[in-house]
């Protein structure tokens, strides 16, 4: 599976395709329910309601739209039949106006047409599979994720999560329509963010550390070299000054340092955040010639594999642990 096919397909993407289903339906449904019973102002401007079923129709086209687009990795074509079958049976459950019913009618039409063109497709097109073996994985540096967790950078970004989120489940269990709205569409766009700060992300791969003064240069063993695509994959065993060595995959579209002949490197990585290595093009040269010393005279020793975390996830887990703290509040008050 390519790069970008893993991020428009990992879960926030999904998620935020469930909330806009979910919210594409109750737009129609409030539509077909409410909308006869609607008081408009109107002036030499126009007319004009603060109720939402006046603006109804406005917002379930966006919403219908965004569905099928973040749906479609999932479902292909057929993610726009579902959209049209749950606009369809919002305008017909407890419906008022009769008017409704033959549009509701014809998208039920329109969702089975789409519904079946995109399993036909699906059936006539399967996904490519890549000649790669399984990854296998290891486990989260506890540590290292705890110490994030609590950082101020990762509080700073919860805050926003953590405001859609209560606002979205205090609106649908006890609150105004209006709130669980702006609740519903914030977590969203917070999700499609998410989403996408993760189509650069592959499990088990590295990420570049930052340009900081926290970055060091640590000695490493090459296990194996591969390609993937137009870049070389070297599956290096990372020796730190401090704590446990640990096996990365580490992508780079030339062989830097020449890991092939040599068979160890010179890595630079944060200790903070052990998955955060790259190859420097310049490493410092009496480091590494002792790292290719090492590698000549030392046997190779076991390694864990160590767990890459998806961009967000430290801020994703701390916004459910305030959201959760949050909502108990609210409750008891």
């Amino acid at each position: 599976m390519s790069t970008h096919a893993y991020g428009r397909r990992s879960w926030p993407w999904a998620a935020a395709a469930v909330l806009l289903f979910w919210q594409t339906w109750f737009l129609f449904h409030v539509f077909a329910t409410e909308y006869t019973a609607v008081r408009w102002d109107c002036d030499s401007e126009g007319c004009a309601t603060n109720q939402l079923a006046g603006g109804a129709l406005f917002l379930a086209v966006p919403s219908a739209v965004g569905a099928a687009v973040f749906a479609a990795p999932f479902l292909g074509r057929a993610g726009a039949g579902v959209v049209a079958f749950l606009a369809a049976f919002g305008l017909l459950l407890g419906r008022e106006d009769d008017d409704a019913v033959v549009v509701a009618y014809g998208l039920v039409v329109l969702g089975a047409v789409l519904v079946t063109a995109g399993a036909a497709r699906s059936l006539r097109r399967r996904a490519p599979v890549e000649d790669e073996a399984p990854r296998p994985r290891g486990r989260p540096a506890a540590g290292a994720l705890l110490r994030l967790l609590v950082a101020p950078a990762t509080l700073l970004a919860a805050v926003p999560g953590t405001v859609a989120a209560t606002a979205l489940l205090h609106g649908a269990l006890d609150g105004p329509r209006w709130i669980m709205m702006l609740g519903l569409n914030g977590t969203v766009a917070l999700l499609v963010v998410l989403g996408a700060a993760r189509l650069g992300h592959r499990p088990g791969v590295a990420r570049g550390p930052d340009a900081d003064e926290s970055a060091t240069h640590a000695p490493a063993l090459l296990n194996a070299l591969t390609t993937r695509g137009t870049s070389f994959v070297f599956d290096l065993t990372v020796r730190p000054e401090r704590g446990s060595p640990y096996r990365i995959e580490v992508e780079h579209p030339l062989d830097l340092q020449d890991v092939r002949v040599h068979r160890a490197a010179l890595v630079r990585h944060d200790p903070r955040r052990p998955w955060l290595v790259d190859l420097p093009q310049h490493p410092p040269a009496a480091e590494l010639a002792r790292a290719r010393a090492a590698a000549r005279t030392e046997d190779p020793f076991p390694a864990r594999h160590l767990w890459t975390p998806p961009p967000g996830t430290l801020v994703l887990l701390l916004t459910g642990l305030l959201t959760a703290a949050l909502l108990t509040l609210l409750a008891a008050m």
